[in-house]
């Protein structure tokens, strides 16, 4: 067990433990003049996750949900709001930029867009032995091989080192971001929809590339991504977020086989003829728009696209309860006897 400040205990296979995690941006004005205040977009608001060492939690929802704010928060890339982030124990939150030095080698990122991650200016060779010069990790005369060896491990010939990004083709692109991303042999990697941008073909084999790596190496991970089924394939735990809050959590195999929240069953429903361990999911397809997460709605954010809403709903907003081992669900449609977590 890992003692934190306040004197808690901390399970040491809890790579990634984050609780009441908030991230708010400042909006436009509130009036036609400057000095009228700002609105607030709430772009996480209250999010509380565990991710245990060699796992992958994967992270879906719709465009805008806060999903990839969830993960560079988690790095400390943007900073909290409020809310507490442990990694290996260690609060992030409360350290400086300085403190966060050494651990940066530890969490890394794979960024959406392999073409705008890369420095068009500079060889691949560079950008993926970038990481190990900042740290120090590798003397210079071992640092070509060390390249080389990051190259081959994604599939890419280290004969290319010297060529420059828009010479590779999006998937070579994508295996450079994960190369520089392994470069300093991190603990965490967060994986924001590294296949998104990618032909159908070239998503398949960075999948299973990613799943290869992380049985290799031990990786724990957070999955970002709209695509279900490599959320299926790739992930042991499945989070499901709408307007900046989580709406249901469980392992994949439960959360695809017996969703609750009326949101999880029109994410699987939408999937044509979806077939999830032999569960076909039948589920009405949303009407409207996304709120705004500037002006959110009163209550529960999902009532007013809900199918089977209540008054309730639009009065107060359900607590992440668990309705069975293991699976939390924020809706009043789970049962008043489920205890909040």
């Amino acid at each position: 067990m890992i003692q934190v400040r306040d004197g808690t205990a901390l399970d040491d296979s809890l790579v990634i433990r984050a609780r009441g995690l908030k991230t708010y941006y400042p909006g436009p004005h509130k009036g036609a003049w400057p000095w009228s205040g700002r609105l607030t977009v709430k772009a996480v608001d209250d999010v509380s996750l565990d991710i245990r060492r060699g796992q992958t939690l994967g992270l879906v929802g719709e465009s805008g949900c806060g999903k990839t704010t969830v993960g560079r928060s988690l790095l400390q890339l943007v900073r909290p709001t409020a809310g507490e982030v442990f990694f290996e124990g260690q609060d992030l939150c409360k350290l400086k930029d300085a403190e966060l030095h050494p651990l940066r080698r530890r969490m890394q990122i794979i960024f959406q867009d392999p073409y705008a991650s890369l420095d068009s200016r500079c060889t691949i060779g560079f950008t993926i032995s970038e990481g190990l010069l900042i740290h120090k990790l590798v003397p210079p005369a071992e640092l070509r091989d060390r390249v080389a060896d990051l190259m081959v491990t994604v599939g890419l010939n280290p004969a290319f080192e010297n060529r420059y990004p828009h010479e590779f083709s999006g998937g070579q692109r994508q295996r450079v971001g994960i190369a520089r991303a392994l470069a300093t042999s991190p603990t965490f990697i967060v994986g924001d929809e590294p296949i998104s941008a990618l032909d159908v073909s070239i998503q398949a084999q960075i999948i299973n590339l990613l799943r290869t790596l992380r049985d290799k190496l031990n990786l724990t991970m957070l999955f970002i991504s709209h695509d279900l089924r490599a959320v299926r394939y790739l992930s042991d735990q499945v989070a499901v977020m709408y307007l900046g809050k989580v709406a249901e959590m469980a392992s994949t195999d439960e959360l695809f086989a017996n969703p609750l929240h009326p949101y999880t069953q029109a994410l699987l429903g939408s999937v044509p003829k979806p077939s999830w361990s032999g569960v076909e999911i039948e589920a009405p397809a949303l009407s409207g728009d996304v709120p705004s997460p500037i002006n959110p709605p009163r209550g529960c954010y999902f009532s007013t696209r809900c199918p089977r809403v209540m008054p309730r709903c639009g009065e107060a907003q359900p607590a992440l309860v668990e309705a069975s081992p293991g699976h939390k669900v924020a809706c009043f449609l789970i049962s008043a006897a489920a205890n909040p977590v």
